[in-house]
């Protein structure tokens, strides 16, 4: 819950507060630089050109300066070493609350030059920083925003590295290596969480520091805890102005006995000094930029009476406290100065970073906003006309028999669309034509998800002698039970008394004579005959593009991860669990081949299909055209026709929660699917129980799984090796052993996702999780979309 609170906090702080941010990393980076930045731009105004005339003295530049502007008062003064700087002035501003004018002056005759180029924009880009511009000033709302903001990157960088938090914290790739082979969605969560990992703490670090600027109880606090006591404005501790207290004397503007005391003090050494004139009195402020100094604020600091000569205060730099250093150079820290040019670099690249997470953020939260109305019109399809006296019910385990019912009650219009799962005595007995589109699973079984009602509701005869009705019963003759189900539903209907409107039509596959008698026979009910009520998803052409063994050496069959992309270039559409139906190439002798089903591997953020595939050797020795196709005939480069089918009943539910997933061998395509979509969400702590044949051959997908539980999707993962002796068991075997925890997990809302073999696997898993959890929750789940199976 805490996770799910603290994501949900994190996007809307990001669509809220992510333009801001953008805009104060860009401004940021800006003035990273702006004094050198000014250096290049302005030469001759801020940097000098040598002609041998040595720099005047401080006093004697002051004068010229004060002539050439008669009745303006010098504020502050400050004056280079080095002998190729101007030295710079700003004026006393006219009006109370602005700044005077900056301007530049030639120490080697007291010329003044003017401002630096820049300078006006420059001054820009800090009011934007700082406030946005906005109307009036720091006293206005942009400060209000830019101060939120600041919070809301503080958030941002501490419940991001908790809701990224790997299993394996220690694991220093899980938190900073970024994998380039993502595409699409998984590259842009990756891009947002590794390089937010990246800048973490030089945010943190902007964050904490930019609030001094933002909140003056925030500014007195930090002042508080760094200094032990609370600033009165930067002049706590100084004599009144004038040496007596209530003197207003005139202010002494004077260098010519205060230098010699400064130089003497400092033995000539500094990079700059900078001089506050007083406006009143004799109390002049120096503020000695020390030799290398690392950043602007390591200075010794004297107060020096212009008019007697003598020191009234000395504050060196060396005997400061650690706090009292931080406090006074807050500017510096906030722009890494205060680490040197280092510091001042990561602070310059980190800001240009801002836009980067404004714009991934937004990418993935419109992205999840695309799924979920695709999600909300896919339940949505078909209930139009809920009222008619048509009902069209459904029963399907991967999806073929919810298409066609949609499709049905599309063809009859008005008719009303619900699972068999939640049909009650009610609506059947509000509905005049009862329509049942039903599919058998493995061995004659119902779908998963109507299991209690045929083994509870569909143990009494229904009160239906008022209902006409019709069965479509899909299934698939390799199995001896053909179309078991189907026949079970028109049995119990028959039992209550319903009319047949016709004899049940079986369908194997795509068989289209089936489906052509299906679509007749609706149509001599009133149902559109036109090929666009029926039509499904056109298959495209898909070319392949990588083929991988991922089982060298195991002694079952090679297995390969294939992928293929679209063909004509335009991106598809699907979820995790979805099938893609193949239909191979290449000339086959005897009756045309119909299409292949698998179990997509991939999605949609990756751009491509991608399947795990295992070679089938038919008893000729031939390979089965399917997997044969794909993993050997067709060239890299080569085209496959090949539609997407959404399957429904191996969807998770759209709210997040903790799955376990479980499978063995090929089975692993659908499970990963689901993996790569939890991972692509940020959302972790998944348990995946696995079996395969060897571990030393068979560890299909290692190197995705490891990471998995490093960034901390996965939280477990249990292996079953079926032929090594040391381990000698089955994936069941391991939900047996595991049964206390499966409940405790479905306790708290687990989703429970089965994909895999159905001989053997399927339902010796089915049976332990029956044990584990009960015949009747487990039934409950499976209704509650919190059991699903993709098995073959």
């Amino acid at each position: 819950m805490a996770r799910r609170v603290l994501f949900q906090i994190h996007w809307f702080l990001g669509i809220t507060a992510g333009l801001v941010l953008a805009v104060m990393g860009i401004t940021g980076a800006t003035l990273s630089f702006e004094n050198e930045i000014m250096r290049a731009l302005s030469p001759g105004v801020v940097r000098l050109a040598p002609d041998g005339r040595a720099a005047l003295s401080p006093q004697e530049v002051l004068a010229r300066v004060q002539a050439q502007r008669p009745g303006e008062r010098v504020e502050r003064f400050t004056v280079a070493a080095d002998a190729g700087s101007a030295w710079e002035v700003r004026f006393a501003a006219h009006e109370k609350g602005k700044r005077g004018e900056r301007t530049r002056v030639d120490p080697r005759d007291g010329r003044l030059l003017g401002k630096a180029s820049g300078e006006g924009f420059f001054q820009t880009v800090e009011n934007i920083h700082r406030w946005l511009a906005l109307p009036e000033g720091p006293r206005g709302i942009g400060r209000q925003i830019t101060g939120f903001a600041a919070i809301s990157l503080l958030f941002f960088a501490l419940s991001g590295l908790y809701l990224r938090w790997p299993r394996r914290a220690l694991d220093w790739r899980a938190w900073l290596v970024l994998d380039w082979r993502k595409s699409g969605r998984n590259l842009y969560r990756a891009l947002h969480v590794v390089i937010g990992t990246w800048v973490a703490l030089a945010y943190l670090l902007s964050a904490l520091t930019g609030l001094w600027w933002s909140y003056e109880w925030y500014r007195e606090g930090a002042q508080y805890v760094l200094t032990g006591k609370v600033s009165d404005g930067g002049h706590e501790g100084r004599r009144p102005a004038g040496g007596i207290e209530g003197e207003t004397a005139p202010a002494a503007t004077s260098l010519a006995r205060a230098w010699p005391t400064l130089m003497t003090a400092t033995g000539g050494r500094f990079d700059a000094v900078q001089v506050t004139m007083p406006e009143t009195g004799s109390e002049g402020r120096f503020r000695v930029l020390l030799p290398c100094a690392r950043h602007d604020r390591m200075t010794d600091d004297y107060s020096i009476d212009l008019a007697a000569g003598h020191v009234l205060k000395a504050e060196r730099y060396a005997d400061k406290p650690l706090g009292t250093v931080v406090a006074t150079s807050m500017y510096e820290v906030h722009r890494g100065a205060i680490f040197g040019l280092p510091g001042r670099i990561v602070i310059l690249i980190t800001s240009l970073t801002m836009p980067l997470f404004t714009v991934t953020g937004l990418l993935l939260y419109f992205a999840r906003r695309r799924r979920k109305r695709a999600a909300q019109a896919e339940g949505t399809a078909g209930l139009a006309g809920a009222n008619g006296t048509t009902l069209v019910a459904y029963a399907s385990q991967t999806g073929g028999a919810e298409r066609l019912a949609r499709q049905t009650a599309a063809a009859l219009g008005g008719a009303r669309l619900v699972p068999l799962a939640s049909l009650d005595e009610g609506q059947l007995a509000g509905a005049e034509r009862a329509l049942f589109v039903v599919s058998t699973y493995g061995e004659g079984e119902p779908p998963d998800t109507v299991r209690r009602f045929a083994r509870q509701t569909m143990a009494v005869p229904p009160s239906a002698a008022h209902l006409d009705y019709a069965v479509l019963a899909l299934g698939d003759r390799e199995y001896a039970e053909f179309c078991a189900f189907g026949h079970k539903v028109d049995g119990w209907l028959r039992s209550g008394g319903a009319t047949p409107l016709f004899e049940t039509i079986e369908v194997d596959g795509e068989d289209p004579a089936a489906h052509g008698r299906w679509q007749h026979n609706l149509a001599l009910l009133g149902a559109r005959e036109d090929a666009g009520a029926w039509a499904g998803e056109t298959a495209r052409p898909w070319r392949l593009v990588e083929r991988e063994l991922l089982n060298a050496g195991s002694a079952g069959g090679p297995v390969y991860r294939v992928a293929l992309e679209p063909a004509d270039g335009n991106a598809a559409e699907w979820r995790a669990g979805d099938i893609a139906e193949v239909l191979p190439g290449g000339a086959v002798e005897g009756a045309p081949v119909s299409h292949r089903e698998y179990s997509i591997a991939s999605i949609p953020a990756d751009g491509r299909i991608e399947f795990i595939v295992r070679q089938v050797t038919r008893s000729d020795g031939m390979l089965g055209h399917g997997s044969g196709w794909l993993t050997v005939h067709a060239g890299i480069g080569s085209t496959t026709a090949m539609r997407l089918r959404s399957n429904s009943g191996f969807h998770t539910p759209q709210e997040p929660r903790p799955l376990i997933l479980i499978g063995n061998g090929t089975g692993i395509a659908g499970l990963r699917s689901h993996l790569r979509q939890a991972a692509c969400n940020g959302q972790g702590g998944h348990w995946l129980l696995f079996g395969e044949r060897s571990r030393a051959h068979d560890t299909l997908l290692a190197d995705e799984l490891e990471d998995w539980l490093a960034d901390g999707t996965l939280t477990r993962l249990d292996r079953a090796w079926s032929r090594d002796a040391d381990c000698g068991r089955y994936v069941q075997d391991l939900v047996a052993d595991a049964a206390p925890d499966i409940a405790e997990w479905a306790d708290r809302g687990a989703a429970i996702l089965v994909c895999g073999s159905l001989q053997g696997m399927a339902p010796a898993v089915d049976a332990a999780l029956r044990m584990a959890l009960g015949e009747d929750r487990l039934d409950a789940m499976a209704e509650a979309g919190l059991y699903l199976r993709d098995i073959y």
